[in-house]
């Protein structure tokens, strides 16, 4: 599991459904912000926008996928492809940035550089030759474009975006990689209260708020001196 946040990237081995190794990077999603801003010279917050814009275009692989085959037949004919600037309402005066200059240029060497490190730790580890299952990245920075496939370049594994399932209802908001990591914890959460191993109060009128509110003060009198 790869979960690349903002400031880090979060590594853990599990081997038989158990953490066998877990480890923290210091470069996340954020320094490819960075990176764009210097890049480009614009703010922080319009790099973000372009970033998080471009990753939702990624989402549609059918569709690129046939524009690539459409340009690999016309070789002769070179069209460079430009961001739509006015649609992000960026507070920069920038008539066109060029897609192909943002993400070969900037934002794949800083992927490969984080992937690289999450090599390092993989091979300190110990596990690099028992995970033929594969990579799974989670984090808000698994939506930055190109990631599932800088990571099977640089790391050789197979690799894909983790994906929120066994939560029903309203999640739209929520079906995305960024929040797997809560959704997890809801979900283990709630397998563990039904075992009865955890239990997680609901406010509810059939709630018995004095006796949780006597354990609470029980448990912060214990740490007292």
């Amino acid at each position: 599991m790869i979960d690349i946040g903002g400031e880090t990237t979060e590594v853990v081995i599990f081997i038989d459904g158990s953490v066998a190794y877990s480890s923290v990077v210091p470069i996340g999603s954020r320094h490819i912000t960075s990176d764009m801003a210097v890049g480009l010279r614009i703010s922080l917050e319009s790099a973000e926008k372009i970033k998080v814009s471009l990753g939702k275009n990624e989402k549609t692989p059918a569709l690129s996928s046939v524009l690539e085959e459409e340009r690999t037949k016309l070789p002769k004919k070179k069209e460079e492809e430009f961001l739509d600037i006015k649609a992000l309402g960026l507070v920069e005066d920038i008539q066109k940035i060029s897609k192909k200059s943002v993400v070969d240029g900037i934002i794949k060497p800083r992927l490969q550089e984080i992937f690289k490190y999450v090599g390092k730790e993989l091979k300190k580890s110990g596990f690099g030759t028992q995970i033929p299952s594969g990579l799974v990245i989670s984090g808000g920075g698994a939506l930055t474009i190109g990631v599932v496939e800088q990571a099977k370049y640089v790391l050789g594994f197979p690799a894909r975006l983790g994906v929120i399932e066994g939560l029903s209802g309203m999640i739209d908001e929520i079906d995305s990689p960024a929040f797997a990591s809560a959704a997890g914890l809801i979900l283990y959460a709630s397998t563990k209260s039904n075992s009865g191993e955890m239990h997680i109060p609901v406010l509810s009128g059939s709630l018995p708020l004095k006796g949780v509110i006597q354990k609470g003060i029980a448990i912060i009198k214990s740490f007292l001196p």
